[in-house]
């Protein structure tokens, strides 16, 4: 009997699996126990050409691996391709595996792995640009989300969203129009708390 890999062993929920577009290679890192998803990675660069990279920094991660993708991933890779870009990196401000945002742990410490914050630093400074796209996460949160902010802006990296929530924290990309524009992400984001 074989073991099984990393990600195999905790089941984030999900049930939507999709193929990798043609010509496009896949990897991830995880955890030992599989709980856990630091990165994603998705290249189509040509051979001879330099890669140019975008980082997507979502909410968590749910079923997404290096031989398919979910919903979002797909989503984003679709607007890194039109954009232009050759590779695409994904992060989450926290990096427990879970479908649905009711599935995450409420202790944020839990929630947000000890290697989460510095996998999305390294993968900041591989990009060329970050795009912000976590969503509304509960007010628990906050700190997380306030450092991870804190940490890929001291990449010196650009800070992209693809619009605000009410709330000012950045919109989820996957029901966005495929023509909707880049702007600035505010670096005093600030979102008010909500009630648990």
């Amino acid at each position: 009997m074989t073991d099984a890999a990393p990600q195999d062993r905790h089941d984030p929920g999900g049930k939507v699996r999709l193929r990798l577009p043609e010509g496009v290679m896949g990897g991830a890192v995880y955890s030992p126990c599989g709980r856990y998803r630091q990165r994603l990675s998705r290249d189509w660069t040509p051979q001879g050409v330099a890669a140019r990279t975008v980082l997507f920094v979502g909410m968590n991660p749910s079923v997404a691996s290096a031989e398919v993708s979910d919903p979002t991933c797909h989503r984003e890779l679709m607007f890194a391709r039109d954009w232009g870009y050759t590779r695409y990196l994904k992060g989450n401000v926290l990096d427990w595996r879970a479908t649905a945002p009711r599935d995450l742990p409420a202790d944020p410490d839990v929630a947000c792995s000890v290697a989460n914050i510095p996998a999305l630093s390294a993968m900041a400074q591989e990009a060329d640009l970050v795009v912000l796209a976590f969503g509304k996460l509960q007010a628990r949160y906050q700190g997380v989300v306030r450092a991870v902010i804190d940490a890929v802006a001291a990449t010196g990296r650009p800070l992209k969203c693809l619009g605000l929530n009410k709330d000012g924290s950045a919109k989820h990309p996957l029901y966005l129009r495929k023509d909707t524009l880049l702007e600035d992400f505010p670096l005093d984001f600030s979102q008010p708390r909500e009630p648990l």
